[in-house]
């Protein structure tokens, strides 16, 4: 039997084995690996009940904070991309990045609100921005946890993009698969 190897398979292994345990903490919050585990799969209902595809982009123009690392998780559930934005690039280059990579969603904390902004209309391809800390937890609320069939993915999809910082040039996407993901957390586990 093939076992698809995607990160979603780290993210069980931690409901299962450390469920009651606290595994995230954000400042205030602090969220059991079940509770961050249930979050993940919300997320992902609800993005696909937004319509999500498989492939469509959903970017993050955020610090680091709980609901990015949700989207680590429950976006790469929805078979969708976690596309994290380097939050120190200029107007034009995330503009740059937002159509190129054709992002459908963008998700972002409210420092970043006047930028958004003025992305938002230069973005046609962005159907809709999430606000994480007014429009999330509703947004969230949508969505029915439902633990990933992993056997249904397909390991080499991809699961995450990143831009380079453009340091030479216009920001370049580079793509990772589940399968890269999960051998890189094999990788720096062992």
């Amino acid at each position: 039997m093939i076992v698809p190897l995607t990160p979603i398979r780290c993210m069980h292994r931690a409901v299962d084995l450390y469920g009651k345990k606290i595994g995230v903490v954000c400042g205030t919050r602090r969220f059991t690996y079940a509770e961050f585990g249930q979050r993940c799969q919300r997320l992902a209902g609800a993005l696909l009940a937004e319509g999500v595809r498989p492939g469509e982009r959903v970017a993050y123009l955020s610090f680091n904070n709980h609901q990015l690392l949700e989207g680590y998780y429950g976006v790469v559930q929805a078979r969708a991309v976690v596309m994290p934005l380097n939050v120190r690039l200029t107007t034009p280059e995330l503009t740059t990045i937002l159509n190129h990579s054709e992002a459908r969603i963008l998700m972002y904390e409210n420092d970043f609100a006047p930028l958004v902004k003025t992305l938002a209309p230069c973005c046609p391809k962005i159907e809709k921005c999430i606000s994480l800390d007014d429009d999330y937890e509703e947004f969230l609320a949508q969505g029915h946890p439902q633990r990933a069939d992993i056997f249904t993915y397909d390991e080499t999809a991809i699961a995450e993009l990143f831009y380079t910082s453009g340091s030479t040039g216009t920001p370049k996407g580079v793509t990772l698969s589940h399968r890269t993901l999960y051998l890189h957390a094999l990788s720096v586990a062992g």
